[in-house]
């Protein structure tokens, strides 16, 4: 790609100007004089088996970067926008989750034994993504239409019935949380939260925290307070508001 890149910025460069007379001398056989260029030479890049000049492959890098700032914090932790810190794995374009879910990563990050908060991003619903064991794991939470957890669980375990094929899956109360759902497939999770005007999902793989650690989770998100309306955001990571 970049040595495509490059020939093309050389085409361009040779064809932008056309000169009004051209010197015959310059058309005429040259004497050898130093010896041609090697990899060695810091004015070149070698791409392949071939040489290019190090000014053009550094434009034609210049030329595949983003020209706009969307795409910070895809791939790395970042909190240049001064709002949150982003973190998205694939997104070109990741933007801080605009929803409060009561969703607190320090608690998180105590309870599942996570290393390190990388940061969030909003894709349908807000992924929170932490360092675990050298790679990035994650938990996402959204906003259900329902008001009743009951609603919402059962709802999700009419679809499961049909994926599981089995017409005994149910979601199950979480032990020690009054009113909250929780229920499994493989390695995915999900529970549907008491307490708000609207039923919140938290989903989870089971690398990212033991059930022991998700349950201490779900107190902490049941206890949180609703935010008022058109509040502004606590902090710069995702913190409760208790």
């Amino acid at each position: 790609m970049i040595a495509r890149l490059a020939s093309v910025l050389l085409a361009a460069a040779l064809l932008g100007g056309c000169p009004n007379e051209i010197d015959p001398a310059s058309l005429a056989p040259r004497a050898a004089g130093k010896a041609a260029v090697d990899e060695n030479d810091p004015r070149v890049v070698k791409d392949g088996e071939d040489l290019y000049p190090a000014a053009a492959i550094e434009r034609a890098e210049q030329l595949q970067k983003p020209t706009a700032a969307g795409g910070l914090g895809s791939g790395k932790p970042d909190e240049s926008n001064g709002e949150c810190r982003l973190f998205a794995p694939k997104l070109p374009s990741p933007e801080c989750c605009k929803p409060e879910y009561g969703f607190d990563a320090e608690t998180v990050q105590k309870a599942c034994g996570l290393e390190l908060f990388l940061g969030e991003s909003f894709q349908y619903s807000c992924g929170y993504y932490f360092h675990k064991g050298g790679k990035p794991v994650w938990m996402r939470m959204g906003h259900l239409p329902d008001s009743d957890p009951n609603v919402s669980a059962d709802a999700h375990d009419k679809k499961m019935r049909d994926v599981t094929k089995n017409p005994a899956y149910a979601s199950t109360p979480v032990p020690g949380v009054d009113g909250a759902l929780w229920s499994a497939h493989e390695d995915n999770r999900w529970a549907f939260l008491p307490g708000w005007a609207h039923v919140r999902q938290l989903s989870w793989r089971s690398e990212t925290c033991s059930d022991e650690g998700v349950i201490e989770v779900i107190k902490q998100l049941v206890a949180a307070k609703e935010p008022p309306k058109q509040a502004k955001r606590v902090d710069l990571l995702p913190k409760a508001r208790m």
